[in-house]
């Protein structure tokens, strides 16, 4: 994926930007089959399903709340300088299932239309939703307290993750709500996700096969990762029925207009739900010089090489073009060499001959003297 450290490279300098134009580099790029996400943890009293109906209602509009509070095109913007783009839903482009267009073609919790423009919901909304869930301005209605969730990381607190940390805790600060951050090793944070004890949590995916099986099914209840002793991969421990019942007759389905189907009705479930702030999918860019072709980003296939087509003739010719002799440095040091030695040279000599009239002058003096 060097590529994208490549483009990085490109928009901060423009030096850099006209040498690998030059040098005629491609960087093709594509939205890896990839997504990062953060999520509730549903066996949780205050983020996940609650004990009631009531309650269960209350809990949802605060994950609705603070999926429209985190700014997702802001992350991608500051974190990842812009290669990416922000999720409406579980499934990356390039999968069948993704939409970019109706039914399921934004996240309508976290977005709204303004004509043909899908801008996200002002913060208004979530803080609403905030008030609706019993925290208004992110204070218990009943007792006054502050609202003070965790999120739960599994990378120690070092000088490289604080800014994200921090800008996590801005994104709830927006609506009143406190952010804590239980950092710890990876052994621990899985510990707490393997017994479900863990409140909201920071995730990633990266697709083993391109099939939107393969990114729904860490929604489907049966994979819960606390009541599987840690074997499945719904980290949120999500259950959903009727979700359930849609997976199950999914999976099964060849891509057509019923797997569509079936998929949008999922994606619209899970939206509704918010069980994650869907987060962003990053963007997968490659680098190659202008002799190769055929070469895609991916991060799925790893035995690539075998696809790519190489013009030998045009390395061989835009080598001897980038590494041909350049004289002319040469010629201005042995210029520069001759400038500083030559008077040097001219002073030694000028010494040598007044040593030798010295010298011939002393010896007939010497002679007469004897």
């Amino acid at each position: 994926d060097q590529g994208t450290d490549f483009l990085v490279e490109m928009a901060d300098s423009e030096d850099k930007d006209a040498e690998y134009r030059s040098k005629g580099v491609k960087l093709p790029t594509t939205i890896e089959a990839n997504n990062w996400y953060i999520g509730f943890n549903m066996l949780d009293p205050v983020v996940g399903w609650g004990q009631s109906p009531e309650q269960r209602e209350r809990n949802r509009k605060l994950r609705q709340a603070l999926s429209i509070a985190i700014d997702w095109e802001e992350h991608v913007a500051i974190f990842e300088k812009g290669q990416g783009m922000a999720a409406h839903g579980p499934l990356p482009p390039g999968l069948f299932g993704y939409r970019d267009d109706a039914p399921a073609a934004f996240n309508p919790v976290v977005y709204r239309k303004d004509g043909d423009r899908v801008e996200r919901r002002p913060i208004e909304d979530a803080k609403r939703l905030l008030a609706e869930a019993g925290y208004p301005d992110g204070r218990d209605a009943k007792s006054g307290q502050p609202l003070v969730l965790n999120l739960d990381y599994q990378r120690a607190l070092s000088p490289a993750v604080r800014p994200l940390m921090s800008w996590y805790q801005k994104q709830f600060a927006k609506i009143g709500v406190q952010l804590e951050i239980r950092a710890t090793d990876y052994n621990r944070f899985q510990d707490k996700m393997n017994k479900g004890s863990h409140q909201i949590f920071f995730w990633g995916w990266l697709a083993d096969y391109p099939d939107a099986e393969n990114f729904l099914f860490m929604l489907y209840g049966p994979n819960a990762k606390a009541l599987t002793n840690g074997n499945g991969e719904n980290n949120a421990n999500y259950q959903n029925p009727a979700f359930d019942r849609l997976f199950e007759r999914m999976k099964y389905e060849d891509d057509g207009p019923v797997k569509a189907q079936l998929i949008d009705e999922m994606v619209r479930i899970v939206q509704d739900d918010a069980v994650w702030s869907f987060g962003y999918f990053p963007t997968a860019a490659a680098a190659f010089h202008q002799w190769v072709h055929n070469g895609k980003p991916t991060q799925i296939i790893r035995n690539h090489i075998q696809y790519l087509r190489v013009d030998p003739a045009l390395r061989v010719q835009k080598i001897a073009e980038w590494n041909r002799p350049v004289w002319w440095p040469v010629v201005l040091i042995a210029i520069a060499l001759v400038a500083a030695v030559l008077p040097a040279l001219r002073a030694y000599r000028k010494r040598e001959r007044e040593n030798a009239a010295r010298t011939l002058a002393r010896e007939p003096a010497a002679g007469a003297a004897s």
